[in-house]
């Protein structure tokens, strides 16, 4: 499921994931199964106030849905609010960073990226990470080929003890996303991913 909390319909201004009204929706994903809610938490456009897309209530949510198997992937990972997202996920083992937004920072502000990503890595590791770009028009293969070439300049190494593996870069791209859709991966692709029973 894709939810936008800011979403702005007649007298509403956008509603929370910890509304009364939000539980019984995530009580009727469980129900059918659904497993994987991913909600927009990133940057915003007018008309909406910049904390439209505020994190917090996610902490909420993940908090009380934690053991009935709800998985909460944080499209764009909260920016510009990455450090509320890092304490949130960092704490809640359901919750994922989805790397709209922040991918392309690759290009636009490589520095910027490298310092985003460093955090997020040491936050919360590389298994609750998943790539996406908002290229959905066009490839993103440009992206990829940029983050396959990446690695962390020095200074940002001289901050966080952080790493970002060959192994790493495959979860991010894929593998991670496999395992929360519990989608099997082509041997031909190179790397294998265990997919439960």
């Amino acid at each position: 499921m894709k939810l936008y909390t800011a979403e702005w319909k007649g007298d509403s201004r956008g509603y929370k994931l910890s509304d009364p009204w939000a539980r019984k929706y995530f009580d009727k994903c469980v129900d059918l199964g659904v497993t994987n809610i991913h909600v927009h938490k990133g940057p915003t456009i007018w008309p909406f106030n910049k904390d439209a897309f505020d994190v917090g209530d996610v902490d909420d949510a993940a908090t009380m849905y934690r053991d009935a198997g709800l998985n909460f992937i944080v499209e764009h990972c909260g920016l510009p609010r990455v450090e509320d997202f890092c304490w949130i996920a960092a704490q809640e083992p359901n919750v994922y960073g989805g790397l709209a937004v922040v991918m392309p920072f690759i290009h636009a502000s490589p520095h910027y990226f490298a310092e985003v990503l460093a955090e997020m890595l040491w936050w919360l590791g590389p298994d609750r990470l998943l790539f996406s770009s908002d290229y959905a028009l066009w490839s993103p293969k440009w992206i990829i080929d940029k983050f396959m070439a990446f690695e962390f300049p020095q200074d940002i190494l001289d901050k966080r003890t952080v790493s970002l593996t060959l192994e790493d870069k495959k979860k991010i791209l894929g593998l991670n996303a496999a395992k929360l859709y519990e989608l099997e991966v082509p041997v031909k692709a190179g790397f294998q991913v265990a997919v439960p029973a």
